[in-house]
């Protein structure tokens, strides 16, 4: 009788299933993603920032602001977040609802923002966003002089 010789269909799919199993429990340590989900979360922070500001701006206008006006002889305008202290953590607060901004270093999943002060309305500074999480991971926007 001639018995052919190798392995059959049972042991091959075992071996590629074992296989797989491996490479799914070993891959994620190979695959760190965790410092492009962070820069990710800053850039998409200061993405908000920004574009919550421009509609505070626009908001800021409609309701008769006028540009070049000194921000301190300024009154408050319900509903208009004053931007007058700049790039803190209380005026990011206001503009983004649902993100928490704290002093550097105070802890996972919160933010710190930097930079200067508008002096009048229209002015423009730029604001630095760092995450909590790992000090590296910044990003920028443009914030408008507001009250």
């Amino acid at each position: 009788m001639n018995r052919a010789s190798g392995f059959t269909l049972i042991e091959l799919v075992m071996v590629i299933v074992i296989l797989g199993i491996l490479a799914a429990t070993a891959l994620p340590k190979f695959i760190d993603t965790t410092g492009e989900a962070r820069t990710a979360a800053v850039s998409g922070i200061a993405g908000g920032l920004g574009s919550s500001n421009a509609v505070n701006y626009a908001g800021s206008l409609a309701k008769g602001r006028v540009v070049g006006a000194v921000l301190a002889s300024e009154t408050a305008i319900t509903g208009i977040t004053d931007t007058t202290a700049g790039c803190t953590n209380t005026v990011a607060g206001n503009l983004v609802d649902g993100t928490s901004f704290a002093a550097a270093g105070s802890g996972s999943g919160t933010y710190v923002l930097s930079g200067g002060s508008p002096t009048n309305v229209g002015d423009t500074v730029t604001c630095t966003v760092t995450s909590n999480d790992d000090n590296t991971k910044t990003a920028t926007f443009v914030l408008t002089g507001t009250k």
